[in-house]
């Protein structure tokens, strides 16, 4: 029920805002040290050198992906409440869009995209970061095939179309796929099928998409991929007659 799930969710960011604090603080520390001994003993070290840049690189290198981690886990135990406007959904999509291209130069963005619009009633800034954990987990699940041996082209499609009093936004990649069983549990915090993932991305995404009266959608990609499907109503997510209440 709805109550069980604003109650699990709760206890989930207790949880989250818990390791947030604990982790964070030593992270600064570690990496500033790391990179002092690199800069202060580089030109020191006469035997094998090479191991000890690589040593100190990889140091620094995983308290960032550390810390990464935490801002997730932050994210999702201090997530406002939305502030709702109107917005130009292309506008945020093409913006999005623009970043995780210049981040994976690699992977081949096609953004079907309307001329204009459409306008939606959102919080801006949440539905950037749904967008952006959408388009941040099709280019890792593209990265995840290399595991397999998988060197085809990373290609990730972003679809937009009006249907009805809805707009139908989809992130498709050609990346691992879904698992079969329990897809829907993906959503739920902590979650994850990747082996770095944290399981926060889609958990944030659909609380977003909840307090939009939206709805969030995983399906199958038609090139062995995902398929994931934001879907907005046009007019304010709070009226009697939005998408939530029109499903009932």
């Amino acid at each position: 029920s709805e109550l069980v799930s604003a109650q699990r969710r709760a206890a989930w960011a207790d949880v989250a805002r818990r390791i947030a604090h604990e982790i964070k603080n030593p992270l600064t520390p570690i990496k500033l040290s790391a990179d002092r001994i690199r800069r202060k003993y580089q030109d020191q070290i006469t035997s094998e050198p090479e191991i000890f840049q690589q040593c100190t690189e990889t140091i620094m290198r995983q308290v960032d992906e550390i810390g990464r981690m935490v801002d997730e886990f932050s994210k999702f135990a201090r997530m406002p409440a939305p502030e709702f406007d109107t917005e130009d959904l292309r506008a945020i999509v093409e913006h999005v869009g623009f970043l995780q291209q210049s981040g994976s130069p690699d992977i081949t963005y096609d953004m079907s995209l309307p001329l204009a619009g459409p306008s939606v009633y959102c919080d801006r800034a949440q539905v950037a970061q749904a967008i952006t954990n959408l388009m941040q987990n099709a280019a890792d699940a593209i990265e995840g095939r290399h595991e397999a041996g998988d060197l085809a082209p990373g290609h990730i499609r972003v679809d937009m179309r009006e249907e009805g009093d809805t707009i139908h936004l989809s992130v498709e990649d050609n990346g691992r796929g879904l698992p079969k069983e329990k897809r829907t549990r993906l959503t739920e915090p902590y979650v994850t099928t990747r082996r770095k993932g944290t399981g926060l991305g889609l958990a944030i995404v659909k609380k977003i998409m909840e307090e939009h009266r939206g709805r969030l959608i995983l399906e199958d990609g038609t090139n062995g991929g995902a398929r994931i499907s934001l879907i907005f109503p046009k007019h304010d997510p709070h009226a009697a007659n939005s998408l939530d209440a029109a499903a009932e």
